[in-house]
């Protein structure tokens, strides 16, 4: 029995059996496997941070594949209908600053909607296809006094990366609305 004498019949902590785990695995491997591992690693706390925010949601039910892409940081996500790829295209900085409270920094999401047919809802309505030749969303720059004003609103905020998100969110929603505005005045 001289061979397992490090059995010590004690309770470990399985978090640290992993650490010391991924540390072994860590010290055997070449400059480029670790490169590796630690992608892997990157995409998996995404796809953790996205199941955190989105999993279960009526937006999530919706999506049909995920996909991180580490050359840009930014998540691919696939959506059964070209109106839920709209809406989530909507909130995609809502999205990511819940994820970054996750823990999860990324530079963006690209939203695509899946070929028609291939979906997650069971109970999904079939309308008529839509040319693929859509007018691009409403959108007009702010001017300095609205920045501003958008400056002074997101201030309170104390966390950066939320204020920052924040903001972003904002400014997507209010340079939406201008647009919109303008295609209206004649």
């Amino acid at each position: 029995m001289t061979g397992n004498r490090d059995r010590t019949m004690r309770t470990q902590n399985i978090d640290g059996l992993i650490a010391a785990e991924r540390g072994r695995i860590f010290a055997q491997a070449t400059p480029e496997q670790r490169e590796r591992l630690r992608a892997a690693e990157k995409s998996r706390e995404v796809y953790r941070a996205w199941n955190a925010v989105c999993a279960n949601t009526r937006e999530g039910n919706h999506v049909t594949g995920l996909r991180y892409l580490p050359d840009s940081n930014e998540l691919l996500v696939y959506l059964d209908d070209a109106v839920w790829t709209q809406e989530l295209t909507m909130l995609r900085e809502i999205i990511r600053g819940r994820m970054e409270r996750e823990g999860v920094s990324i530079d963006g999401f690209l939203f695509r909607t899946s070929k028609r047919g291939y979906g997650t809802s069971s109970k999904r309505v079939l309308r008529p296809q839509l040319p693929s030749s859509r007018p691009a969303a409403p959108h007009a720059d702010l001017d300095d006094a609205e920045a501003r004003a958008l400056d002074e609103r997101v201030a309170p905020i104390e966390d950066e990366r939320l204020r920052e998100a924040m903001k972003k969110a904002m400014k997507a929603s209010l340079e939406w609305k201008k647009g919109r505005e303008a295609l209206k005045k004649p």
